[in-house]
């Protein structure tokens, strides 16, 4: 059917393929997808942009010098060679820009586990794959802010947990550049479910302002080119979901006396991206912030069943301001998801909208 590939050497380049065909019948242990649908954000370029060091083009292998990026959707089985897993099924989890693929499905009480080799060594959360029922918060009418919005959700939930048990650092500020993105949003919503939360700052583009102060969730938002109006006089702690190395510099740069720490999430700004941590900056030593580590050791402390349920909740209770932060918007076909993905590239992505595809 269809594949969505992008050039590894140059985002900017991609094209189409006549992608896997469907099967009529799946050998043992494997079953094949029609992917339902999928949501398009910056976080997927993140993972193209990282894609070599940290292994995102090895979950779904394409062509010499081409990738296909990872995305959050659902799933549809087509046909199965899996006991307890039959056509009609509906899993949400890690999908290829692609109509159909096949995997190889361990079943769980949750849904299945991909456990092809080629996957073992990659990050275990992104190899879960869960069934699309209410019990597991997958409730009726919420597919599209699940597309969207659950993955980033899951890292802001832990971002903010991880804050909250280290004492926000001692700082009374939290700084989040890129403030209109939405992993950036959601983690603002989630430091303020804690107790004593800091004071949130977001930082954003000029263009973005109206839009980011609408959100409800920073106490101050400032342009970029007013990075010098960080407050000086108090701790502060740097959420940085840009990734851009000049904006982490201004920040290190104006607020190092008092800056308690700053931890690189993600790359909204891919082209001056870095996840570089030698970078000689003023102030504390950047750290990365990998979910999937933070949220293997995070299930690991509480134990799976509690932490699911604990994210799960949280979730829940974000899912239903997510119509009220973004536009949802459905669209079909290669043209249509070349156009929007084009967007993302050029930094033209409207902070408004959610963006679900299928092809």
């Amino acid at each position: 059917m269809t594949d969505f590939l992008v050039r590894r050497d140059d985002l900017r380049i991609h094209r189409t393929d006549d992608g896997e065909q469907t099967l009529a019948s799946a050998a043992e242990g494997t079953v094949q997808f029609r992917v339902e649908g999928f949501g398009l954000t910056a976080n997927n370029l993140t993972y193209a942009v990282f894609g070599d060091s940290y292994g995102y083009w090895r979950f779904f292998p394409a062509p010499e010098g081409w990738g296909r990026i990872p995305v959050w959707g659902f799933g549809a089985v087509s046909v199965s060679g899996v006991h307890g897993i039959v056509p009609g099924d509906r899993f949400y989890g890690y999908w290829p820009m692609s109509s159909f693929v096949t995997l190889r499905a361990s079943p769980n009480r949750a849904g299945f586990v991909e456990s092809s080799a080629a996957r073992a060594p990659l990050p275990p959360v992104y190899n879960y794959y869960l069934r699309a029922v209410p019990e597991a918060g997958f409730e009726p009418g919420q597919d599209g802010a699940s597309m969207i919005m659950r993955p980033l959700f899951t890292t802001a939930w832990l971002i903010a947990d991880q804050l909250a048990a280290n004492g926000w650092h001692g700082a009374e500020a939290a700084v989040l550049a890129s403030a209109s993105s939405k992993t950036a949003y959601a983690t603002a919503w989630a430091i303020r479910e804690h107790d004593d939360p800091p004071t949130l700052i977001g930082l954003t583009a000029a263009a973005n302002v109206e839009f980011t102060e609408g959100l409800g969730v920073y106490d101050d938002v400032l342009t970029y080119d007013n990075i010098g109006a960080l407050p000086a006089d108090r701790g502060i702690v740097l959420i940085d979901m840009a990734g851009n190395a000049d904006v982490r510099r201004q920040v290190h740069e104006v607020t190092h006396r008092v800056l308690r720490a700053s931890i690189m999430v993600g790359a909204t700004h891919w082209e001056g991206a870095t996840f570089g941590v030698g970078d000689g900056l003023p102030g504390p030593r950047p750290e990365l912030f990998f979910a999937p580590t933070v949220g293997q050791e995070r299930a690991a402390a509480l134990g799976p069943a509690a932490f699911a349920q604990r994210v799960g909740a949280a979730w829940l209770a974000f899912a239903d301001r997510v119509p009220e932060l973004i536009k949802i918007e459905h669209a079909t076909g290669a043209d249509a998801l070349a156009t929007a993905y084009t967007g993302f590239v050029e930094g033209k992505a409207d902070p408004r909208k959610g963006l679900v595809f299928a092809l």
